[in-house]
């Protein structure tokens, strides 16, 4: 499971306390919650991790880079001489 550290200014703080409060949970437990919803989102947006759709061009890969499409080679019959 990957691992992040996250800062929250400290006048956000009291939002999360509240819900947590409200939720039943704990701060922690809150925050968690959230960022797995919006990484949860952000994969299904951009069809990337679990959500990944191929075979067509992505705009990412499912690990999220970048995809770049692979090098198209044309093989000419005549050598590459042309005309």
């Amino acid at each position: 499971m990957a691992t992040f550290q996250i800062t929250i200014d400290d006048t956000l703080a009291p939002g999360i306390v509240a819900t947590a409060s409200l939720e039943g949970k704990t701060p922690e437990e809150v925050v968690q919650e959230y960022a797995e919803a919006v990484s949860r989102k952000a994969c299904q947006d951009l069809k990337v991790g679990p959500y990944y759709t191929g075979p067509t061009p992505p705009q990412f890969n499912a690990d999220g880079t970048p995809y770049t499409p692979p090098a198209v080679v044309v093989n000419d019959p005549n050598g590459g001489g042309g005309v």
